[in-house]
């Protein structure tokens, strides 16, 4: 049967009636446009959801103006007017109408042209909210990922050259806002975030909203060059005078992060990830305030990622590529070994030999120092028990992280580790980096105070790298104060900071405690800093760390340095 010939004998009443039986099996809106008379039909749930008058409404092209969002209108109205001329038998488009309470709604709005009863044309077709397809935003009436994904690629494929920038903008501490203020106070923020972009950029950008509380801007159609920081103050500056505006009743503010060049070749999927890291770049840089995309730190990004992958691999391979250096500890009475701190190395296929100013941030970041920690805690162990046969009183210095300190069983681990390998407590010393953390911490306070009551000894590196760790003695009660070869650099440069560790040393020893000097590579280093009276030497000028084989070879059977 020809339905198109069917409609063609039917009367418009009947047409109308067929139309709302249709509706009630559809989600969609159903819909008649005489072109002739002008005349839009909808139907009672269209009425329910949009501001229309009347299920019939006459001389329609103006009354929809009150419907249509306005920058929209007039693409509207010159497709419905070339469907009336008989230019095009087909209306397809997507674009935003106004709900009752006039936001922003995304349509797809599809009709074909038929010939009616009494020879009227008759645009008859159907209209669907894409939001209820995540194509488009109710809360903020934008486009939404689906969307962009699909524009994007098309200008990425046919004209990259043309993008000025993408910009993706994210609302910081947006979670809080909802988990304090309540969801709709979160969608008035999203709400006002979007208009203030719209309010900014001009009528040819595109603006998507993204997951959550982030969106993105699409400039490819500027003539003129765009400076994106300026794009991004303003947007920034009118979010700032909403909040004002609002007494400060929610207060937030917008991070942003930017891509303005390298499209070519790329995919939308890939932009995503691009703009995303420049975003994080940007909140991790404390947020309110926008990052352009930086290809290198990108890139220095990616092997973070992959050196992370490789080492829980060698972890989960019976830490295979890890590997405990040892370096001596030299006393300044004799010059003779009395120690050695066990240091972390790790070597791969891939990257060869890694720096640990490299791998050690991360095995930190992704919490894997908490095994790494307690096989380096072995290692020093059993290696210690063994050259302690040969030096009685040698004791190994094992370092520990904040995040060790703070996530996992440190003490558990430690006294199993003494009473599995059979050594003294006094035989570890266990050195603190990260100190800066302590005084805020009352868990970690305690931990030291049960470290102390085992015998285990501890002691505090770094000293002089920027906190003021004098007060910290008191806190951890450390029996040796490790002085930084930063500092010592200094004191050998100027005789103001030599007085200064001069003192300290001083007071260290007031106090009861041990002072290990680190850093001396040359003997007439070595002769200035001993008229400071340490009581520990470690530096390259008595050994580089080593594997415990050459170690044990060159240092354990010396009877003296000098």
């Amino acid at each position: 049967m020809d339905y198109a010939q069917t409609l063609q004998n039917m009367s418009l009443d009947e047409i109308r009636a067929v139309v709302e039986i249709i509706q009630k099996a559809t989600d969609a809106y159903i819909y008649i446009l005489d072109l002739d008379t002008d005349t839009y039909m909808v139907t009672d749930r269209m009425l329910e959801r949009f501001p229309f008058s009347d299920v019939v409404i006459r001389d329609a092209t103006p009354r929809l103006q009150k419907v249509i969002y306005p920058s929209d209108y007039n693409k509207v109205k010159e497709d419905i007017r070339r469907c009336a001329s008989g230019e095009q038998e087909i209306h397809a488009m997507e674009y935003r109408w106004l709900d009752k309470d006039g936001r922003a709604v995304w349509i797809s709005c599809k009709g074909t042209v038929i010939q009616g009863a009494g020879g009227h044309r008759l645009l008859i077709g159907r209209v669907m909210e894409l939001g209820k397809e995540a194509k488009a935003d109710n809360v903020t009436g934008l486009r939404r990922e689906v969307r962009f994904r699909y524009d994007a690629e098309e200008i990425l494929r046919d004209r990259p050259e043309t993008i000025k920038y993408m910009m993706r903008i994210g609302i910081d501490n947006f979670k809080e806002i909802n988990e304090k203020e309540g969801v709709e106070a979160g969608d008035d923020v999203l709400r006002e975030l979007a208009d203030c972009i719209i309010a900014t950029v001009d009528p040819g950008v595109d603006v998507y909203r993204l997951m959550a509380d982030e969106f993105i801007i699409v400039d490819s159609g500027s003539a003129d060059t765009v400076d994106v920081q300026a794009v991004y103050d303003e947007i920034k500056s009118k979010v700032a005078d909403t909040v004002r505006k609002k007494e400060y009743s929610c207060f937030y503010t917008i991070s942003a992060g930017v891509m303005c060049d390298g499209f070519e070749d790329e995919s939308a999927e890939n932009i995503l990830k691009l703009t995303e890291f420049a975003l994080n770049e940007a909140k991790r840089s404390g947020k309110n305030q926008m990052a352009l995309f930086d290809r290198e730190v990108y890139d220095v990004y990616l092997r973070r990622l992959n050196i992370r992958k490789l080492m829980r691999r060698d972890i989960n391979n019976h830490f295979n590529g890890f590997q405990v250096f040892f370096q001596p500890i030299v006393s300044t009475k004799d010059y003779k070994l009395i120690g050695a701190e066990a240091l972390l190395r790790w070597s791969c296929e891939q990257y060869g030999n890694v720096s640990p100013a490299v791998f050690i941030p991360i095995l930190e970041e992704s919490g894997l120092i908490i095994p790494v920690g307690k096989y380096v805690l072995w290692q020093a162990a059993q290696t210690c028990k063994k050259w302690r046969e040969i030096i009685p009183h040698f004791h190994v210095n094992v370092n520990l992280s904040y995040v060790q300190m703070h996530k996992s069983d440190l003490i558990n681990d430690v006294e199993e580790c003494i009473k599995e390998v059979d050594i003294p407590p006094e035989s570890l010393v266990l050195e603190l980096t990260e100190s800066g953390y302590i005084e805020t911490d009352s868990r970690i306070k305690n931990l030291f105070k049960d470290l102390k009551e085992k015998n285990i000894d501890l002691a505090l590196d770094d000293f002089g790298t920027g906190y003021s760790n004098m007060r910290y003695l008191k806190e951890i009660e450390a029996t040796t104060v490790k002085i930084d070869r930063s500092f010592v650099v200094q004191a050998l440069q100027n005789d103001h900071d030599y007085n200064i560790i001069s003192h300290i040393i001083d007071m260290v020893h007031s106090l009861g405690f041990s002072v290990c000097m680190e850093g001396i590579e040359e003997e007439e280093e070595l002769n200035r800093m001993m008229k400071t009276k340490p009581d520990m030497i470690q530096g390259y000028f008595f050994g580089k760390p080593s594997p415990a084989e050459q170690f044990e070879e060159r240092f354990l059977h010396t009877t003296s340095f000098l």
